[in-house]
């Protein structure tokens, strides 16, 4: 178990452990303590520790909006002698830290370093003040206590805006492995923020007390020390501090420390004329400091100091800038020196490769895209020195430079020498031996001309060589140097040519070829023309027989008269399929426009089929853009929505129009769901319900209006659930009856196409509002057909549809279940975030006993919700039925730990249900480790009571100890306050439904 150290009570403790309240009895323990070379606990965990045990006996610390809050002189103390004991060694410790602002913001949480903040005011002026609402103090007549207490929170104010943005992101706590001084340091999420916004309001406030501090020439600083602050004893009436024991420091050391707070500040902000100043003044008193003593007050460090000198541009003579500082200084000065500092890295070998791969890659994309002027042959030069870095380095060499340097010829290998050559003078044997491989392999495997020569010509290459690599190398020379026969240079070998004359079928059947394979308008035009003149009587449209088209297309094409108009309105419209199939939406629609061009210019005055042609080539391409949009969904972008929207309404009109061209009913249906996701819902419930599949469109567009004005609050018409009760009906599966003449009758047939409406449009919904109410309606009528209130399902607008039906044992309840869990799958395909719809399909996997799948869902709505388990699950989207449900599929999964950690999720913790689970985990099969993880996320104490009783009736010892382990630990934290406790509760779930989801989801 855990041992805090300095919380007396918990365990047996040993005679060496000092306890918090020693302090308090004897003073000089503290500085004793402090004084040993790792001290344990640490200075800041001693301060951590003094605040948390004032912290749990009196009122979290405050901080006001300085407009509305006011400052309360201290007339009388409200706090007891012990708290300000425990202050005083607060503040003594952050002494002996000698008020290390870096330090202190670094292991203290922000709402503890205010209330240390706090406590030096009032023990230095007696005042108790919430920040940032402090009293006004002028610089020239206060105490040397009060100027110092005021300097150091100016300095803080600004240093805290600077911490927080850089390190905006807080760090985890970890509640369970390290109880008490972790949880102490706990901040809930939004504190600190709150804290910093309020900061920032007010901060030119900071700045001119600041301001003020430097411009004033009487200044005589003093700093506290360890003893100045006086412990308080049992016989002690008031608090009283030796003030004499104050510790004087220079003007410099004050004034440094100061400017180099403001000019860090501006930096931040960007202000670099002001930072300049700041840091300028800095630096020139920094080098007046003696550096032989230890500064008192002073923190800056001179690494940093130079830092921010290089940030603002002012010089640093006594510091050699580094070559990588060089570098990027090269670089903003448009390359000058730029080789010289690559030489003299590949000998120091300083500046990182990456840096040197950016600046070559930088180079080379502008000089590709005329963005910089450079001299031609820089680029070359840097990869040379680039390539003889990365071969002394011994790294893979990427990129094609052998082939650069060929490309550049005698002008590429005098660049590799000269950049081989600065470094074969400094090189270490490693290197040259190094150097030496990569020549003989580029020798041996690049034809770059000139090579070989050039090596055996430079004495310094050449003697990187043994005997046998230059016995290589000099064979490699000759073998370039023979001759080559003169008929293995020239292809003219005394064979007269023989002209052959092409079979007429072979050509007509390479251009058949073509045409099958292109999707080029104008090359298939081009195609169609020469066949023609092959065989103007050979039909081309049977070339290939997967050319399909609709029966009213094919029609229609077929009814032109034979010839090229014919062949390329069929063949350009069955393409434009072809493309659809394979997702090219916009080659589709280019060859229909192409398509459409064509017979415009063929159409003359009372030649109608082709008037029908064209306006149904336009339907065809209207068709493509639909199809295009509700594959791209969400994405509507991909296309003009409302211009698709005008042109629906077109072709939706030409039916109620009697001399007009009708488009083909599949069309029809596509421009009805097009308008139903686009909300278009007044269109279509004013549209003539002439088809089946606009009616149900009709009925979902009344419902979606309703919904979006009333918020569900009233009955909605009927008329989409009588359709889903006549799509779903018995007549579905049923023989349909016929009448006497032996015919099927008329009403049998509008069922039928009633049924296939319905099944297609619900394949088709992407608008979330029509998504929702036809989930709904088959979630309705799903509980209504199981009729079990154990297993129904949830979901939005429930309560807008019947709750009972006529013959209900004459529906078939699986195809209501395949139904729903199609469109479900299709709704979380788009939308995968909906808490909702996520939910109802964890209920549908569980009603169909599909657990696992069901644990899937349920947690990811968990996770949504709760955005990553990053928040708190919120009770009005997971509610205790999911909960209970979750605890099932854990049971019939033999998971019962997990289940048993799950009751105490419920509102009402069920311990009847989480003793029953617990009992029941001998039969687990979830890994012992995975089980042990479980244990730490329980916090209630009842439940470990009973594991506790039940591992030892078992005699599972080590079981045992970990639940006593856990309790042990959740008993430390029994003083704490009710806030800690609920933040520590929804570590422990979220880290449990994590490890959940780690098992289910991913």
């Amino acid at each position: 178990m855990d041992v805090d150290l300095l919380r007396p009570g918990t365990v047996p403790i040993s005679p060496d452990t000092i306890l918090w309240f020693e302090f308090l009895l004897n003073p000089s323990l503290l500085e004793k303590h402090l004084s040993k070379p790792l001290p344990d606990p640490s200075p800041t965990d001693l301060i951590i520790k003094f605040m948390s045990i004032n912290f749990d006996q009196k009122e979290e610390t405050k901080i006001i909006d300085p407009e509305v809050g006011e400052i309360k002189p201290n007339g009388h103390s409200k706090w007891p002698h012990k708290t300000l004991a425990l202050k005083i060694l607060s503040l003594k410790v952050a002494t002996y830290l000698k008020w290390d602002l870096d330090l202190l913001q670094k292991k203290l949480p922000l709402p503890m370093q205010l209330t240390l903040l706090q406590d030096l005011f009032y023990i230095t002026t007696d005042v108790i003040v919430e920040i940032p609402a402090v009293p006004e103090y002028s610089v020239n007549s206060v105490s040397d206590q009060v100027l110092f207490t005021i300097v150091l929170y100016h300095r803080w104010y600004l240093r805290a805006i600077i911490y927080r943005a850089l390190h905006n992101k807080q760090c985890k706590q970890q509640f369970i492995h390290i109880p008490g001084i972790q949880e102490s340091t706990f901040i809930p999420p939004g504190v600190s923020d709150e804290i910093i916004r309020k900061l920032e309001a007010h901060v030119s406030n900071a700045l001119n007390v600041l301001n003020a501090v430097l411009q004033s020439n009487d200044l005589k600083p003093k700093v506290l020390s360890f003893d100045t602050f006086q412990m308080l004893t049992e016989d002690s009436t008031e608090v009283k501090q030796n003030w004499e024991k104050m510790i004087p420091i220079t003007v410099e050391e004050f004034k440094c420390q100061i400017h180099y707070d403001i000019a860090v500040f501006h930096l931040l902000r960007e202000e670099y004329q002001t930072a300049k100043h700041h840091i300028c003044q800095a630096r020139d008193l920094f080098l007046t400091l003696n550096k032989t003593e230890p500064l008192l007050y002073c923190t800056v460090k001179k690494e940093f100091l130079d830092g921010c000198c290089l940030a603002c541009e002012v010089p640093i003579e006594e510091i050699q800038p580094s070559l990588t500082q060089q570098l990027h200084r090269a670089i903003r000065d448009q390359y000058t020196n730029i080789l010289q500092i690559l030489q003299s890295d590949n000998i120091s070998r300083e500046i990182p490769q990456v840096y040197r791969d950016n600046l070559e890659l930088d180079l080379q994309g502008g000089l590709a895209n005329r963005k910089m002027v450079v001299s031609r042959d820089l680029l070359l030069q840097i990869q040379c020195l680039n390539l003889v870095r990365k071969v002394v380095d011994s790294d893979v060499v990427l990129g094609d430079y052998p082939s650069e340097i060929k490309a550049a010829g005698a002008k590429g290998l005098d660049l590799l020498f000269w950049a081989l050559n600065t470094v074969l003078e400094k090189a270490s044997p490693t290197d040259n031996r190094r150097i030496a491989r990569y020549l003989l392999h580029l020798v041996l495997s690049s034809d770059i001309d000139g090579l070989t020569s050039r090596i055996l010509n430079t004495p310094n290459c050449i003697a990187l060589f043994n005997e046998t690599e230059r016995h290589e190398i000099e064979m490699e020379t000759t073998s370039d140097d023979l001759d080559m026969p003169d008929l293995l240079l020239n292809n003219d070998w005394g064979v007269p040519l023989q002209t052959y004359t092409q079979n007429p079928r072979l050509e007509i059947f390479e251009l058949e070829q073509r045409l099958i394979l292109s999707y080029n308008p104008h090359e298939i035009r081009d195609i169609i023309i020469q066949l023609a003149e092959k065989n103007p009587m050979k039909p081309l449209w049977p070339v290939n027989s997967c050319w399909e088209l609709p029966i009213p297309l094919q029609s229609v094409a077929m009814s032109l008269p034979r010839g090229f108009l014919q062949d390329y309105s069929y063949i350009l419209l069955a393409k434009s399929r072809e493309m659809v199939s394979v997702k090219d939406f916009i080659g589709a629609k280019d060859l229909l426009c192409a398509l459409e061009k064509e017979v415009q210019q063929h159409v003359q005055v009372g030649n109608t089929l082709l008037f029908k042609l064209c306006k149904m080539v336009g339907w065809e391409a209207l068709l493509v853009e639909i199809w295009h949009c509700l594959y791209a969904w969400p994405a509507t972008t991909v296309c003009d929505t409302q211009a698709l929207v005008v042109q629906c309404k077109q072709c939706l009109g030409a039916l109620q129009a009697t001399d007009q061209v009708i488009p083909r009913q599949e069309i029809i249906e596509y421009c009805t769901v097009f308008m139903l996701n686009m909300a278009e819902w007044d269109y279509l419930t004013t549209l003539e319900k002439r088809w089946a599949y606009a009616e149900f469109a009709a009925a979902i567009s009344s419902v979606c209006q309703e919904i979006v004005k009333y918020k569900g609050s009233r009955k909605f018409p009927r008329e989409s659930w009588d359709m889903v009760l006549v799509a779903f009906g018995p007549s579905r599966d049923q023989p349909q009856k016929r009448s006497s003449s032996g015919n099927s009758s008329g009403s049998s047939s509008a069922s039928k196409d009633l049924i296939a409406g319905v099944s297609a449009l619900l394949s088709r919904l992407r608008e979330p509002t029509a998504l929702t109410v036809a989930i709904s309606l088959l979630a309705r009528l799903h509980n209504v057909l199981r009729d079990e209130s154990s297993l129904e399902l949830y979901a939005q607008y429930l309560t807008l549809w019947p709750v009972s039906i006529p013959n209900s044992n004459s529906y078939n309840h699986r195809t209501i279940s395949e139904h729903l869990f199609q469109l479900l799958m299709q709704a979380l395909k788009y939308y995968p975030s909906n808490v909702p719809w996520l939910r109802l399909m964890g209920d549908l996997n569980f009603v169909l006993a599909y657990y696992e799948s069901a644990m899937k869902y349920y947690l990811e709505a968990i996770m949504v919700s709760s955005d990553l388990f990053s928040q708190p699950v919120p009770r009005t989207q997971i509610d205790d039925l999911v909960y209970r449900r979750m605890i099932k599929c854990c049971a019939h999964l033999q998971c019962y730990t997990q289940a048993a950690v799950l009751c105490q999720f419920l509102e009402e913790v069920d311990y009847s249900l989480a003793f029953k689970m617990a009992a029941s985990d001998q039969k687990s099969c979830a890994p012992a480790d995975a089980m042990d993880a479980y244990y730490h996320c329980v916090w209630d104490t009842t439940i470990l009571e009973y594991l506790i009783h039940l591992h030892t009736k078992r005699g599972e010892h080590h079981r045992k100890q970990l639940a006593i382990k856990v309790i042990g630990l959740l008993e430390l934290n029994s003083n704490n306050i009710e806030k800690i406790q609920k933040e520590a509760a929804n570590i422990r779930k979220a880290k449990f439904l994590r490890a959940l989801a780690r098992q289910y989801v991913y």
